[in-house]
């Protein structure tokens, strides 16, 4: 007998079932019992949570097979132990469709062939049942000081499953997201290989998902062949998985403290301060084995508006080195004033990682994370992705030049390769007084705006953004049709009656994107 927990056939050694007969069900003799209770009436649902062992006398069954059939099913369903029945005055056998019923299911039925006191029956197994549950929970207490203990010892994974497996005696994988799982003991091979393909929902798997900074980040496995987990296995899964995110936890404030020590060779490496050879042998110093095809630079900026805690830019450059390494990418990063600079170096070519870029960031926007980070006034920017780690110089200039695109205007992508015009004009405002050439084309409107306090320039670049729907532009700038008319008529006077033709609606489009970069909006 398991001293955590309690058996069908455990209970079949209790002195009241000497006289007891499995007559069904020989299957699920493992099953585990969590409560005796005595049941005289065909309808259970209310009464039972599962794992019960039941007794009855039969008083409401010996009259209709129907309802004997439904109360057995009844209890199949709600996943009861088994089913004790005393023979006597009232059922004397069990009908063959009730047996095979049982046998069907694994259900055990179990008949007494002589009178048996129900009640000494639940005290015996209810004491019982008490003090396992006692043993556990001081088991259980015994396990997590162990695992307290090591971690001030300074454990490492391989001592945290060894403990785990000593404790439950089963097969334990630990699997970290994007890395082979560990399995321990350890298995052969084709062992293993069949293990990962069994489906992760079949019974004899039970998983605790780690989240290191609100991302799963890995899932500790309980094996079991037979798929008998205790409740103690379950908290013992629970604890160690706890454990581990701790040590997983305690492992990246290592590497941030690591990422200190690196930040000034970074910064010679983004400053075209380094040698080729020089960045390679950084590279190398970190990940022998050197397979990078394409980098990339991000940008996350902290608020200006208000003081942010360390911890939580320690929490930030955390979760984003976990999102980047989960996805595939080797990160290095520092801080340089407001900015953390993360280098992203990737096996694959610079298409295939700005798709996995695009994917990844298209996720993160839907996660309650980015959406607190852009409510506090974060911002984020991606550089060009290039091929060459040479070139990351140019991938943190154009990841600038998009953070400073992206503070002037509302854009719907932090990536450089999406901002084509936008670049255009932050390059040609660095040559020319752009603003000059703005006032050649808009400054009609703008003054005329200024002084009747109209709305000339937000509708014509609705008008423009629409392809010249009056309906759409109506729609947008909440206004009647007429009064639309109206404000076309106008800008037709100030701009000319072939506004929206050729080359004048591209020149218009083009300077109403120039005068939203370059106003000041800081």
């Amino acid at each position: 007998m398991s001293q955590y927990k309690l058996q069908v056939k455990d209970v079949l050694e209790n002195e009241y079932f000497r006289s007891a007969e499995v007559v069904a069900g020989q299957g699920g003799l493992l099953r585990i019992v969590k409560w005796a209770h005595v049941i005289e009436i065909v309808q259970v649902d209310n009464f039972l949570a599962g794992d019960e062992l039941v007794l009855t006398t039969g008083i409401s069954l010996q009259h209709h097979l129907e309802d004997f059939l439904f109360f057995v099913e009844s209890l199949i369903h709600k996943n009861c132990a088994a089913l004790c029945i005393e023979y006597g005055t009232y059922l004397q056998s069990i009908p063959e469709v009730i047996l095979s019923l049982a046998n069907r299911h694994d259900f055990p039925i179990i008949v007494f062939h002589e009178t048996v006191p129900f009640v000494r029956i639940t005290q015996d197994l209810h004491s019982q049942i008490m003090n396992q549950q006692y043993l556990m929970i001081s088991s259980l207490e015994t396990y997590s000081q162990t695992l307290n203990k090591n971690a001030l010892l300074g454990q490492n994974t391989d001592d945290i499953l060894q403990t785990i497996y000593h404790t439950l005696r089963t097969q334990i994988i630990f699997s970290i997201k994007g890395r082979d799982p560990v399995f321990f003991p350890n298995m052969p091979l084709a062992k293993r290989q069949q293990l990962l393909t069994m489906s992760k929902t079949a019974p004899q798997f039970k998983h605790e998902p780690i989240f290191i900074v609100d991302q799963h980040y890995a899932d500790l496995t309980l094996y079991r062949a037979d798929g008998l987990f205790s409740e103690f296995d379950l908290l013992i899964l629970d604890r160690t998985a706890t454990a581990l995110a701790q040590l997983l936890m305690r492992d990246f404030y290592i590497e941030e403290k690591r990422d200190i020590e690196d930040a000034t060779i970074l910064a010679d490496w983004i400053d075209q301060k380094l040698t080729k050879e020089e960045i390679y042998k950084f590279i190398v110093a970190h990940h022998s084995s050197y397979t990078y095809y394409s980098s990339a630079v991000f940008i996350l900026s902290s608020p200006y508006t208000i003081m942010r805690a360390q911890e939580d830019i320690v929490y930030s450059k955390l979760y984003y080195r976990n999102l980047f390494e989960q996805n595939g990418f080797t990160p290095f990063l520092f801080e340089r004033k407001s900015y953390v600079v993360f280098i992203l170096l990737h096996t694959k070519d610079s298409k295939a990682s700005r798709e996995l870029l695009n994917s990844l960031f298209a996720t993160l926007q839907q996660t309650d994370f980015y959406k607190k980070q852009l409510s506090q006034g974060y911002q984020l920017a991606i550089g060009k992705v290039v091929s060459d780690v040479e070139e990351i110089p140019k991938s943190y200039h154009t990841a600038l030049e998009t953070l400073y695109i992206c503070r002037k205007v509302q854009t719907t992508s932090f990536f450089y390769d999406d901002l084509h015009l936008y670049h255009l004009i932050y390059k040609l405002q660095m040559q020319v007084n752009l603003q000059e050439v703005i006032q050649d084309y808009l400054q009609p409107v703008i003054d005329y705006d200024k002084k009747y306090n109209s709305k000339l320039l937000e509708t014509l670049q609705v008008y423009l953004q629409t392809n010249g729907s009056k309906q759409q532009t109506a729609k947008q700038l909440f206004i009647v049709r007429q009064t639309l008319y109206h404000r076309l008529k106008k800008l037709e006077n100030l701009l000319g009656e072939n506004f929206m033709k050729g080359h004048n609606r591209i020149t218009l489009e083009f300077m109403l994107l120039a005068n939203s970069l370059i106003e000041d909006k800081i």
